[in-house]
């Protein structure tokens, strides 16, 4: 072990001494063969004279085995404290460093530990039961304890992914049946998009007013026929304003504004919302003259966050979204019937367009299912000129290269790291002041660098293997462990990405696919 300060030693004239040149002794500052099978030796000195000599501890001195103050100038690493964990039902045990968290070590030492959310402590898929050490788990953390206090967690059940320890326990994985493993393969193997990223989009709710009277009084085959030529205006109108049906329910359409195109998505789906509105008076006089009565819609719109994810399983999995925003959302829409109105949106939507569209009046109410008093506004319409329908533009040429439009600047907060999608390839995007991009892969063996720790170096780790790089320029600071000098023509840099702030947004160079 090396340290800091020198070892004071009274040396006997013309004794033989080995000192230790490793660091690896634990019989300081003497040799106990710690180096056998290391590039290091001992070094062999005899004592000159009587005296208490200074050997060095930090094995940094150009004048061994004596100090020479070189420990004043080395910082020197601090030992990292490593307990022991037995893993059931697997009946394994392995180490876990004090630094990284049980679904961490899981994973590193190839145990497959769920976890839905990607280790955010959003779900509680990677929770597991400690057998044993409860008393040597650090206690729960405000993310931990809000999810634990919901689902009652008793005190033996924790979240893998927010535990950490300061001692040895076993523990027993609890989401592990043959369908939950074969589902973590499916995500892993097939790199779907997890139910974990979390994003601020906008949801638009259309439901029939009036439907079920009408399609009594026609036959099946007219209702479907109906319901096809009402959905496929509906849908058109939706795409062309750069949302996205996510879902038909019934009569209702839940469609989704911002999941490939960010700017202006509530603008949009307000102005999708009331085209929508005069698209379907145009229908009506369509269903008076062909079936002699007719339906109207009502519309719904909130911004919030979700979590979007693939859905499903085999090749029936899709994208989509859930979350209390999606609720309020089909709440909102809910109210148009009891206040008489057709097109209401929230309070969230309602400050980003308030200066586009014209608004007839407002609500204070609570929504069924919540305690809290919300503001909805009625809007009649939007002014002429006020959206750009332009939503496609995702790559430019910039001072002659060409660039990929990411994230909005506003979605990633000083402090976060955000995963994108660009050309088949994920991207990490990083703010620490300045914004960052890196390929979310570490170069050792092409896992996902996402939920590995960001240090106050300028550093991510790799949170399966411990390899250390700088996010900046790629550099290689540590390689599976060890130093980089050690493994010469294995460390592989990081993939780093030129990035710049244009119109409001993250933009990066195009990946070569």
């Amino acid at each position: 072990m090396t340290t800091d300060t020198p070892f004071p030693i009274d040396l006997e004239k013309g004794s033989d001494y080995y000192w230790c040149s490793c660091g690896k002794s634990k019989n300081q500052p003497f040799c106990d063969g710690s180096h056998k099978g290391s590039e290091f030796s001992p070094k062999k000195f005899t004592a000159v004279k009587t005296e208490t000599a200074y050997l060095c501890g930090c094995k940094k001195t150009s004048n061994s085995p004596f100090c020479d103050g070189s420990h004043n100038n080395v910082k020197l690493p601090v030992e990292e404290k490593i307990f022991s964990a037995l893993v059931q039902p697997d009946n394994r045990e392995i180490d876990i460093t004090e630094e990284e968290s049980i679904l961490i070590a899981s994973l590193r030492n190839n145990i497959s530990h769920l976890s839905a959310c990607g280790g955010t402590g959003k779900c509680s898929t990677c929770r597991i039961e400690i057998l044993d050490g409860l008393e040597n788990c650090h206690p729960r953390g405000e993310l931990e304890e809000r999810l634990a206090q919901k689902l009652s967690f008793p005190s033996n059940i924790r979240l893998g992914c927010q535990t950490k320890l300061t001692g040895n326990i076993s523990f027993r994985r609890l989401l592990l049946d043959k369908r939950d493993a074969d589902l973590n393969n499916q995500i892993t193997e097939q790199k779907l998009e997890s139910v974990g990223t979390i994003r601020n989009l906008t949801i638009l709710f259309c439901d029939i007013k009036g439907f079920t009277p009408f399609s009594e009084s026609l036959s099946a085959y007219d209702v479907i026929f109906i319901l096809n030529r009402y959905f496929s205006i509906m849908r058109e109108v939706i795409i062309r304003h750069g949302g996205e049906v996510n879902n038909y329910i019934g009569d209702a359409v839940m469609a989704i504004f911002g999941l490939k195109e960010s700017r202006q998505q509530s603008l949009r789906a307000v102005s999708a919302s009331v085209e929508m509105l005069k698209e379907m008076d145009q229908f009506k006089s369509y269903l008076k003259k062909a079936y002699g009565r007719d339906f109207d819609i009502r519309v719904g719109v909130h911004y919030g966050e979700v979590i979007s994810g693939s859905v499903g399983s085999g090749d029936d999995r899709k994208l989509t979204v859930i979350g209390d925003a999606v609720n309020i959302a089909s709440r909102i829409e809910a109210i148009n019937k009891e206040a008489g109105t057709r097109l209401l949106i929230s309070e969230t939507v309602y400050d980003q367009v308030k200066d586009k569209i014209s608004v007839r009046n407002y609500l204070r109410l609570k929504l069924r299912g919540t305690s809290n008093l919300i503001t909805l506004h009625e809007v009649s319409d939007i002014n002429i000129g006020a959206l750009d329908l332009n939503v496609t533009e995702v790559e430019r040429t910039i001072e002659g290269k060409v660039w990929f439009r990411t994230l909005p600047i506003v979605e990633l907060n000083l402090g976060e790291k955000k995963k994108y999608m660009l050309n088949e390839k994920e991207i990490l995007l990083i703010n620490e002041g300045e914004v960052y991009a890196i390929e979310n892969l570490c170069p050792h063996m092409d896992l996902p660098l996402d939920i590995g720790q960001i240090t106050d170096k300028a550093t991510i780790l790799c949170p399966y293997h411990k390899s250390e790089f700088c996010f900046k320029s790629g550099e290689v600071k540590k390689w599976v462990g060890k130093r980089p000098e050690e493994h010469e023509g294995e460390c592989k840099p990081l993939n780093t990405i030129s990035v710049q702030k244009h119109e409001d947004y993250i933009w990066v160079q195009m990946l070569n696919t």
